[in-house]
């Protein structure tokens, strides 16, 4: 784990928001194709909601995220959010494809601050709290329909300062759970899902 957290440590720079968005919305795409209209009534990993519930969610983040970062991508999906199965995933890839292509700011868009409901964030932290969300429902996603992926080692890694800064006792038991407790050998993986409150034995 050491050597894990040194390479991460050794990065020239760390990865922009638009890097952290391509990779979590990839890993997730991997699950969302995977899901059927038989899949939506499942369980999550998230207390209390099933599998719709959780793809709604992700839906109005995405919108939320556009939204606040004056993304062009509003244009391209259904303005009024959908309730049934195949909309909703048709929805969310729209709608994170169309968030990544329109993430650089264009000449318009200021370089402040920009509001996402109660919170005030930089351009490129938005978007980094944004892959993080992503990257998590992506694993509450495979976990609910039974096809468990891991998250890749380095977004995990990557990610871990965001988490880490981000969640905090104020999110708990709210927006998340309380954190896990780890061995010293888990995984990068493991341990940014157990900052979110989350465990493999959920």
């Amino acid at each position: 784990m050491r050597q894990q957290v040194s390479s991460a440590a050794g990065h020239s720079r760390p990865p922009r928001a638009v890097e952290l968005l391509e990779r979590a919305i990839s890993y997730t795409r991997t699950s969302l194709v995977l899901v059927t209209e038989a899949d939506l009534g499942r369980r999550t990993p998230c207390r209390g909601w099933l599998l719709h519930d959780l793809l709604t969610h992700m839906d109005d983040s995405l919108e939320a995220m556009a939204a606040a970062a004056r993304a062009t991508s509003l244009s391209l999906v259904p303005p009024v959010p959908p309730t049934e199965g195949a909309d909703l995933l048709h929805s969310i890839c729209h709608r994170a494809r169309g968030l990544l292509a329109q993430w650089h700011p264009e000449d318009d868009v200021p370089a402040g601050p920009v509001g996402l409901g109660d919170l005030s964030l930089s351009r490129e932290l938005l978007g980094a709290v944004g892959a993080l969300e992503i990257a998590l429902h992506g694993w509450d996603v495979a976990e609910s329909i039974g096809r468990p992926r891991s998250i890749p080692p380095a977004l995990a890694m990557d990610l871990w300062p965001v988490a880490r800064d981000h969640i905090t006792d104020a999110d708990r038991p709210i927006r998340f759970g309380e954190p896990v407790q780890l061995s010293d050998w888990a995984t990068p993986a493991a341990r940014l899902l157990a900052q979110a409150g989350r465990s493999t034995r959920w």
